[in-house]
């Protein structure tokens, strides 16, 4: 397939990677606080998109990574590492990283 309609199919190089995410907060923390600086920091900090929700204290979507060249796989280890240090996190679940176009997301990973 030639490049100009891999970039329109998305696919190959241009494929846009991601993961399900199923975040739980402490009871006692202040979710919006929580939810500003998760978008903040570990997901605009790390150049990916976030697309989801939820309502104290369960936050529930998918992060888009990027591209292969964008080391989707780094970028993970980066979100995981910040929800880990965060004391406010009860517990998180992260699906497998898929292709975004054409998987659909796995469903939610809490029940």
């Amino acid at each position: 397939m030639k490049k100009r309609l891999r970039k329109k199919k998305h696919t190959g190089e241009f494929t846009e990677w991601g993961v399900t995410v199923a975040i739980v907060i402490r009871q006692e923390a202040d979710f919006d606080h929580f939810l500003d600086d998760f978008i903040e920091e570990a997901i605009e900090g790390n150049d990916c998109y976030f697309g989801g929700g939820g309502r104290a204290p369960r936050l529930e979507g998918v992060i888009e990574l990027g591209r292969i060249s964008d080391d989707p796989e780094e970028k993970l280890r980066k979100v995981i590492g910040w929800l880990e240090a965060r004391e406010d996190v009860e517990r998180y679940a992260t699906g497998k990283l898929i292709d975004l176009w054409y998987r659909p997301p796995s469903p939610a990973l809490y029940t």
